[in-house]
């Protein structure tokens, strides 16, 4: 699934974003250092690597919106901080048609966060139920063929269907009753006409079909990976807390059948990397190591150079990555407090270069780096460059 805009909602500095819209490879947020690390931090809340219980972010969120002399307490399980539209793969869009032809149609995916921390997904421009009024010219046309020997049931039937209002979402216990309605008019009908049934058992069934698909679909959401200085230490060895690593810890134990064939597989892709940049993932009392493989480099990632430990971490994370959810994550890189040097930012930005070849990733950058995405740019035509992009954001209000 590839992010194809994002808006953030109620944060303090920013009050209500527009919609962002970035692309395929690395796309640099041009805002100021608050309002980029913001963005990122609220759009990770999305889709996360850890309980958002534990880091609360929404802590510091006003309690109510004042507008003049009025003002309204907000409720927190009705109001959405963060929102992101997502291109479903195809292969994401054939897992759901297994489900329902209906879902070849799926194109985008909206994904919400609220601040109650509870999430919500809709697939956009597809409706989750079916409305009785699409099915209700059929079933009166399938009453009129009931033989005079069923006149009695064919009544009741069209009494207990008439209690349907055509704008009426087929639904709960109301699909399970019509359901019991439709396989009793089946039986009054001559046998050659219950095939034109079939629409109709397909139409009832369509939110079932929907609730089924939105687990799909959240079983395979890409994380929202963050790296920045602190991040990239918390990586270096055994996986806690909301290091990017403990997620993929946690569904690496729960998902995959065999962890350790997994584990084997994401190291023999991992021994490609450059040899003073090899890394690998160990499983040690019971938890999940990621460290150096390469006897010319630190074991831990702590000790590496910074723009080194993260194009090792961003590789070794997506690869474990998609190898558990069927899909490249989506990384958010913070580079404020790296403190490179301009040779080792050059080398970077070179790094993420090749990262974004076939992944997505948003930077808050700091001043250093913008200037020389912006010198980049100048330099090349853009259109040569699909891979890097700056994003113009306008936090004002």
């Amino acid at each position: 699934m590839q992010l194809l805009k994002f808006r953030i909602v109620g944060h303090p500095a920013i009050p209500a974003s527009p919609w962002i819209e970035v692309g395929p490879g690395l796309n640099v947020l041009r805002t100021g250092q608050e309002g980029a690390q913001a963005l990122l931090r609220m759009l990770q809340t999305v889709n996360p690597p850890y309980a958002l219980q534990h880091v609360n972010p929404f802590g510091d969120f006003p309690l109510s919106i004042t507008h003049q002399t009025y003002s309204r307490k907000i409720i927190p399980a009705k109001k959405t901080v963060a929102l992101a539209l997502f291109a479903a793969s195809p292969q994401l869009v054939a897992a759901l048609a297994a489900l329902d032809p209906l879902f070849y149609e799926t194109g985008w995916i909206e994904l919400g966060r609220r601040r109650d921390y509870s999430q919500w997904l809709n697939f956009v421009e597809l409706s989750g139920s079916t409305r009785y009024s699409e099915i209700a010219a059929t079933l009166a046309s399938l009453l009129s063929l009931v033989g005079p020997e069923a006149t009695g049931e064919a009544d009741d039937l069209r009494a207990a269907l008439a209690a349907w209002r055509g704008s009426d979402r087929i639904k709960g216990q109301g699909a399970l009753q019509l359901t019991a309605q439709l396989q009793a008019l089946g039986a009054l009908l001559p046998e050659e006409h219950r095939s034109r049934l079939d629409p109709c058992f397909r139409a009832i069934d369509r939110a079932s079909h929907f609730s089924r698909a939105k687990e799909v679909v959240t079983a395979r959401l890409p994380l929202f990976l963050a790296l920045s200085e602190t991040t990239v230490a918390a990586c270096g060895g055994e996986a806690t807390g909301t290091s990017p690593l403990a997620a993929l810890a946690v569904r690496l134990g729960k998902q995959a059948a065999d962890p350790e064939h997994t584990l084997r597989q994401v190291n023999l892709q991992l021994a490609t990397l450059p040899p003073d940049r090899q890394l690998r993932y160990r499983v040690e009392g019971g938890g999940l190591c990621l460290e150096s493989a390469s006897v010319s480099a630190p074991r831990s990632l702590s000790a590496w150079p910074a723009g080194a430990a993260i194009e090792a971490l961003l590789t070794a994370l997506a690869l474990l990555h998609e190898a558990l959810y069927w899909c490249a994550p989506i990384c958010l890189v913070d580079t404020h407090g790296l403190k490179l040097p301009h040779r080792d930012r050059v080398a970077l930005l070179e790094a993420l270069r090749r990262f974004c070849s076939s992944r997505q990733c948003l930077v808050a950058p700091d001043d250093e780096l913008l200037a020389l995405c912006t010198e980049f740019l100048k330099e090349s035509a853009p259109a040569t460059q699909p891979w890097l992009r700056l994003v113009d954001v306008d936090l004002t209000d």
